[in-house]
């Protein structure tokens, strides 16, 4: 049973479907790949049981058949290949894999392919076409900011909700909340959460090349993405998720107009003096037009003066500077406000005008 594919395009697929292989499992199958050749296809399809994704390449073979191979070594092998051509063949008496490429040849023991978990989803009933690009923002601006602590349950997931034209995701731990919107053209409802990690994987494999938009359904508690030659298929959470609206839509009275740029470049070497121990604390104090920031410990101390636009009172606040340095570093707008009532409530982050996005961080009190 031999077949012929690209080295490029294996290599790809194969990148693709293992971030769905477990780094650690009781169940050795699972650590392979299910590879099927059926009408000059490869189908590449890889589960951890929470996600599967499935890769499909094409391959020149007359044969139909399947087996599941071992995911590090093969994709070890087929990334140091000599040349683009690759040979295999497959020996179902002995489940060997041979694989040449110019002068390298090599030899891999596999699984029985009725091993591999057996998936079958049914088509969701509404299908949403997006815009890649939009995705794979939309999750960078906001899936930081999942809870990465599985005690804290469905926090760990990004809220997705789709309606009216509008997409928008949330993602909130116990410190922070992070809100995106995007105009789209579809008009389907949806309201779903997904785990934050496995949604940040996703991202990863979505690229710019090949076609622009990607669908979306929902089907049995769980999210079917399409794009390209790829699919994958990720578990939701059940239950109620938090309601961030009523925390994150409190505005306080003190508005402070400020170039981005400007306060991350100040954060960040403020922060060489923050530590976990402390919170990551630095302090600002904000009065007249001015920003000053501190940062100290043992070894010293550093202070930044920033220039701002200020309504409202004269503030004293201590806030977390990695949690502002992951807000700043996804916001593309020269300038933003930071919005506060007082120094014990939050921290609100958002665009001079309209709602695109919010970003609240609680304040680390100051003693």
């Amino acid at each position: 049973m031999k077949f012929y594919c690209n080295k490029n395009e294996l290599n790809k697929a194969l990148s693709n479907v293992s971030h769905s292989v477990p780094v650690r499992t009781t169940t050795s199958i699972l650590e392979g790949i299910l590879v099927e050749i059926k009408d000059e296809k490869m189908v590449l399809t890889a589960t951890d049981t929470t996600m599967i994704i499935e890769t499909t390449i094409s391959v020149y073979c007359d044969d139909e058949f399947s087996f599941v191979v071992p995911a590090k070594l093969f994709s070890g092998i087929i990334s140091k290949l000599p040349e683009e051509e690759i040979m295999m063949e497959y020996n179902p008496k002995k489940e060997k894999l041979n694989i040449k490429s110019g002068g390298s040849n090599a030899d891999i023991i596999c699984f029985k392919s009725d091993d591999f978990p057996k998936i079958k989803i049914q088509d969701g009933e509404n299908v949403i076409f997006l815009n890649k690009e939009d995705v794979k923002k939309i999750i960078k601006k906001t899936a930081f900011s999942a809870s990465s602590d599985e005690f804290n349950g469905i926090l760990t997931g990004v809220l997705l909700q789709i309606e009216n034209k509008n997409m928008k995701m949330v993602g909130v731990d116990p410190f922070r909340i992070a809100t995106y919107n995007i105009e789209i053209e579809n008009e389907e409802s949806v309201s779903v959460v997904i785990p934050a990690k496995l949604i940040n994987d996703v991202s990863k494999i979505i690229n710019d090349e090949g076609e622009e938009n990607m669908s979306l359904e929902i089907s049995e508690k769980k999210v079917i993405m399409k794009f390209d030659n790829n699919k994958v298929i990720i578990n939701t959470f059940t239950g109620k998720y938090i309601d961030y609206e009523r925390i994150i839509n409190k505005d306080g009275n003190i508005n402070v107009r400020v170039k981005k740029d400007d306060l991350l470049k100040s954060i960040d070497r403020a922060s060489l003096l923050t530590s976990l121990q402390n919170n990551n604390l630095i302090r600002f104090n904000i009065e007249n037009n001015v920003i000053i920031i501190n940062s100290l410990n043992e070894e010293g101390n550093i202070e930044e003066k920033i220039e701002v636009i200020k309504e409202g009172e004269d503030i004293q606040i201590g806030l977390n500077s990695k949690y502002l340095k992951d807000v700043l570093s996804v916001i593309e707008e020269e300038e933003i406000i930071m919005n506060m009532k007082d120094s014990t409530s939050p921290c609100i982050i958002k665009p001079l005008k309209g709602e695109t996005y919010k970003y609240l961080i609680l304040p680390i009190r100051l003693s």
